[in-house]
C-alpha cells in the first residue's frame, strides 16, 4: 500500500511539473469514439496496453477527478517529442522545453518509479501515433505502394534487383515501427539499413537521371520510344519517394527532432529533389523538342513520336505538382511530431486520435 501510494505520488509530481510547463493537459470528456468519420483506434501492442492500463488508474487523480471518466483528454501543447527525451544510462528524463528550446524541467526517470511509469505510457503513445502518420505519408507516396509485379514492369538495367530490394525493406521499416521501436538493437540496426537504402536511392536517381540524359544525346535511338519514356519516368519518380520515405523514417526512428537537425534535414532533402525535377523537366523538354522535329509529315514513325510527345507532354504538365506536393509533405511530416498533439484515452485502455 505504501509503495502504491509512493507511486502514485511520484506521477502526481511529474505530471504537475509538466503541467506548470505547459506541456501536458489532461482532462475528462464524453466522446463517441465509434464515430470513424472522427476518430482513429491506435493500434496497441501487448506491452503497450499494458503500459497505459498501469497509467489509466492513476489518471484521475491526474486529471483531478473522484472518480474514473468514460475518456479522457490529453494534449502535448508542444508535442510528444519536445516533453519527453530519453537518456542514455538504463534511465530516462521528462525534459520540457520552452518556445526558446530551452529546458524547463528535468526529472530523471528510472523503472520502477511513478515517473517511469508516465514516461513509459507518453513514450509508446509517441510511437503508435508515429505508427499511424507514417502509414498517412506511404498512403501519399503511391509509387512505392505498388506490388512486386508491376514495379518489374519498368523497372531496367543493373539496378533493377538493387532499388527493389531497398523499396521492400523500407515498406518493413514502416509496416513494424511500433514494434520494433519496443527492441533498441533492433532499433538500431534498422536505422543503419534505412541509411543505406537513403544512399542507395540517391545513387539510383544519379543512375536514371544519367540513363536520361544519354538518351537525349542519342536523339532518342530506340525503338518503343514512348515505353522508354515512360520507364524512365517511373523509374525516376520511384526513386524520389524511396529517397523521402528513407529519410522520414530516419527521423522517426531516431526520434531527433532537434529543431537544428529538422531544418537542415529539410533543406537537404529539398535541395535534392528540386535538383532532380529540374533536370528531368529540361530533358524531358529536349526530348519533346526532338521528337516534334522528327514526327515531320512524311515521318516514318510519325505515330509513334506523336504517342511519344504526347506522353512527354503529360509528364511536364504534372512535375511542378509533383515537386510541389512532395516539399509540402516532407515540410509537414518533418515538422508534424512537434506540433500540438491531442489523444483520447478511453477507460478500457484505447487510444484514439482525431482524423487528419
Amino acid at each position: 500500500m505504501a509503495e502504491t501510494k509512493e507511486v502514485a505520488s511520484c506521477i502526481s509530481d511529474v505530471v504537475r511539473s509538466m503541467t506548470e510547463a505547459g506541456a501536458l493537459e489532461v482532462k475528462p470528456c464524453t466522446l463517441d469514439f465509434s464515430d470513424s468519420s472522427r476518430f482513429t483506434r491506435l493500434e496497441l501492442s501487448e506491452s503497450q496496453k499494458l503500459q497505459f492500463s498501469g497509467l489509466l488508474q492513476h489518471i484521475p487523480a491526474i486529471a483531478g477527478v473522484v472518480e474514473m471518466s468514460q475518456a479522457y483528454i490529453v494534449k502535448f501543447p508542444k508535442g510528444i517529442p519536445h516533453t519527453l527525451v530519453a537518456l542514455n544510462g538504463g534511465g530516462y528524463a521528462s525534459m520540457v522545453r520552452g518556445e526558446n528550446g530551452k529546458f524547463l524541467a528535468h526529472a530523471h526517470l528510472y523503472p520502477i518509479s511513478g515517473e517511469a511509469m508516465v514516461l513509459g505510457a507518453f513514450t509508446a503513445m509517441s510511437v503508435v501515433s508515429g505508427q499511424y502518420f507514417l502509414a498517412q505519408i506511404n498512403d501519399k507516396l503511391g509509387a512505392i505502394n505498388q506490388d512486386v509485379k508491376s514495379i518489374l514492369g519498368f523497372l531496367y538495367g543493373d539496378k533493377r534487383a538493387e532499388l527493389l530490394s531497398e523499396l521492400r525493406f523500407v515498406q518493413y521499416a514502416y509496416q513494424n515501427y511500433s514494434s520494433i521501436m519496443e527492441h533498441e538493437h533492433q532499433r538500431t540496426a534498422t536505422i543503419t539499413s534505412i541509411q543505406d537504402a537513403k544512399k542507395v536511392a540517391m545513387k539510383d536517381m544519379a543512375f536514371y537521371l544519367q540513363d536520361l540524359s544519354s538518351f537525349v544525346e542519342d536523339n532518342a535511338k530506340t525503338e518503343k520510344i514512348a515505353e522508354r519514356i515512360s520507364n524512365l519516368h517511373k523509374s525516376l519518380e520511384l526513386t524520389i519517394q524511396l529517397y523521402v520515405m528513407s529519410n522520414l523514417l530516419e527521423l522517426h526512428y531516431a526520434q531527433n527532432f532537434d529543431p537544428n537537425y529538422v531544418k537542415q534535414m529539410e533543406k537537404d532533402v529539398t535541395d535534392f529533389i528540386e535538383t532532380c525535377y529540374d533536370h528531368m523537366r529540361y530533358n524531358f523538354g529536349q526530348l519533346k523538342g526532338q521528337l516534334t522535329e522528327k514526327k515531320g509529315p512524311l515521318g516514318k514513325k510519325k505515330e509513334e513520336y506523336v504517342t511519344a510527345i504526347d506522353g512527354i507532354t503529360n509528364m511536364i504538365e504534372s512535375l511542378e505538382d509533383h515537386k510541389k506536393s512532395k516539399m509540402k509533405l516532407i515540410h509537414n511530416s518533418l515538422y508534424q511530431p512537434t506540433q500540438k498533439a491531442t489523444y483520447y484515452l478511453s477507460h478500457d485502455g484505447d487510444i484514439y486520435t482525431a482524423v487528419q
